[in-house]
């Protein structure tokens, strides 16, 4: 029988304005209910504490989504994600680099949108060739073509010895929250004058998770399997991000 993977695949920082990177990131699964029931599990120990008495409406309506979610669910959140079974990559842009200025002057927005989340899932899908892929998108309006169309050109660009699928969804797939939040983490780190302390730390309990980071203004590939200046850390990501 095939192993059927999982991808649940988001995006932070956007690409028309003002934030300094923009990033696809995803998980890869073969356990989505244990993730699921995890998240479940912790929705509702947040909702019958009394600390979280008065975010229970927000808790309820917002789900796991980090930049609506108060500073104390966020904690609670990047305690359980260390613990979940996945593996995730990303992709990520400097929009401070002359790379990302040039893209912006020959391409439109849908264009550089699309040519991130290719380097992202024909890496994802080449590897796992024999394996059945099912891919989750969160959804998302796109200016001059939506994101079904853009699904649509590249997995059909596929030849049949791929056997992939994929679904967009709203935000009511618990599973998008892990996603979510882990590229909040790079958000924070390049978005904010001084990163907290604490967002460092959540990098360096999460980084033993991921598998590549594509640093795609350097054609740089951070990787656990990499030379020591290539490999998966703190200190590395931030040397490499730089223009």
């Amino acid at each position: 029988m095939k192993r059927t993977n999982y991808f649940y695949i988001d995006e932070s920082g956007g690409i028309s304005n003002d934030s300094k990177l923009f990033i696809h990131g995803c998980i890869k699964t073969d356990s989505p209910q244990t993730i699921r029931n995890a998240l479940i599990n912790l929705r509702q120990e947040l909702l019958d504490n009394l600390y979280y008495e008065e975010f229970c409406e927000r808790i309820l309506k917002e789900g796991f989504h980090a930049t609506e979610n108060n500073m104390d669910m966020k904690s609670d959140v990047y305690k359980l994600i260390p613990l979940l079974e996945y593996r995730s990559y990303f992709v990520l842009i400097n929009k401070e680099t002359e790379y990302f200025k040039k893209l912006r002057v020959s391409k439109e927005e849908y264009e550089i949108f699309e040519y991130s989340l290719r380097k992202l899932l024909i890496d994802r899908i080449q590897r796992n060739k024999g394996d059945k892929n099912i891919f989750y998108f969160e959804t998302i309006k796109i200016k001059k073509k939506s994101l079904l169309s853009i699904l649509n050109e590249i997995f059909s660009s596929l030849d049949k010895s791929h056997d992939c699928e994929f679904h967009i969804v709203g935000k009511g797939e618990e599973n998008m929250g892990v996603i979510d939040y882990l590229n909040y983490i790079f958000y924070h780190l390049f978005s904010e004058e001084k990163p907290m302390p604490r967002m460092k730390m959540n990098f360096d309990l999460i980084s033993p998770k991921i598998g590549v980071i594509n640093l795609l203004h350097k054609n740089v590939y951070l990787s656990r399997k990499k030379k020591t200046v290539c490999q998966i850390s703190y200190e590395n990501l931030i040397n490499e991000f730089g223009g």
